[in-house]
């Protein structure tokens, strides 16, 4: 290119939109010069176009930070200080607290181990000895004379146990039937008629009464004779004689 061109080079101005703009002109100009001369070779003349972008913006410095005032220091210096103490002081404290929490478990433990051992010790309360009665001398020996003066001791003869004889228990007579009526018969069938409780019975002579116990021995003319375990009683028609 020679000195005009870039003397033009120069003076175009540097904007990006001018220069679509531009970009965009020309390419309606050539479109239309195709458009009215469609028979005409296509001669396109190369176009040397010069962009210069704009530099970019230099960074921003950082802000510079304000240097901490002397007094915010020795304020902060003084609350470390103050928090490092409060801190070594708890610790201080809470040990001095552990340490007499065990000594006074440990105390408690020896004080109930002692009552224990106190609990658990026999009683060694040896009985206290008797002192020894004084022995009597024995009496002196009785003189002859005394002793023929005594009187001769009665023969011991031993008791006899005597036990008491109980008497005999009397028997238990069962309960007497009522004789009711008498039968004569001829040649000694005789019969007896006896009222036992609500039930009438009849018996010969030498029979059993029912289950009373009692048998007839005999019949006389109004009456009749019974007898049970060596017994006898005379029974008459309702009563007995």
């Amino acid at each position: 290119m020679g000195p005009c061109d870039s003397t033009l080079a120069v003076r175009l101005p540097t904007s990006r939109a001018y220069w679509n703009l531009r970009a965009e002109q020309v390419m309606d100009k050539v479109f239309d010069q195709e458009a009215l001369n469609p028979t005409r070779a296509n001669h396109l003349i190369p176009v040397d176009v010069d962009v210069h972008e704009p530099p970019p913006a230099p960074p921003t410095p950082p802000a510079a930070k304000p240097a901490p005032s002397p007094a915010a220091t020795s304020s902060t210096s003084w609350l470390l200080l103050i928090v490092s103490g409060i801190a070594v002081a708890g610790t201080v404290n809470s040990g001095w607290l552990i340490s007499s929490l065990m000594q006074s478990r440990s105390q408690l433990d020896q004080e109930r181990n002692l009552l224990m051992l106190e609990r658990l010790k026999p009683e060694a309360s040896t009985p206290a000895e008797p002192e020894p009665e004084p022995q009597l001398s024995p009496p002196p020996p009785e003189p002859e004379w005394m002793t023929s003066l005594e009187p001769p001791a009665p023969p011991i003869s031993p008791r006899l146990a005597l036990s008491p004889v109980a008497p005999e228990p009397l028997p238990m007579l069962s309960p007497m039937p009522q004789l009711t009526g008498v039968v004569q018969g001829p040649g000694g069938n005789s019969s007896a008629i006896f009222q036992l409780g609500t039930t009438s019975l009849s018996a010969g002579i030498g029979e059993n009464i029912g289950n009373s116990g009692w048998r007839l021995d005999s019949i006389s003319g109004g009456g009749a004779v019974i007898s049970q375990q060596g017994q006898q009683r005379t029974l008459s028609v309702g009563g007995l004689f």
